[in-house]
């Protein structure tokens, strides 16, 4: 299994990603964002905020919504408190 650090997503990932964090007012730097695939299409990604270690891992295979489920646990404040 190969990991892959956020700076090696897809630019519309981290786009994404940039956005989402920034929506409810906290950093993308304050999370520790990777990505794990088995070669077969299966992909899980791990969101650690750094600091608190309040982790969460999607899928994020082919159709996948990771992305939506990642803005919702921001907006819930399953990393801690936002801002916005």
């Amino acid at each position: 299994m190969a990991t892959r650090p956020f700076t090696e997503f897809p630019a519309d990932e981290q786009q994404q990603a940039l956005e989402a964090c920034r929506h409810v007012g906290l950093a993308a730097e304050m999370f520790d964002i990777t990505d794990d695939s088995n070669g077969s299409g299966t992909r899980r990604v791990s969101v650690r905020r750094v600091g608190t270690d309040k982790t969460s891992v999607y899928d994020a295979g082919p159709g996948s919504v990771w992305m939506e489920e990642f803005e919702s646990d921001l907006e819930c404040g399953l990393f801690g408190q936002v801002t916005a």
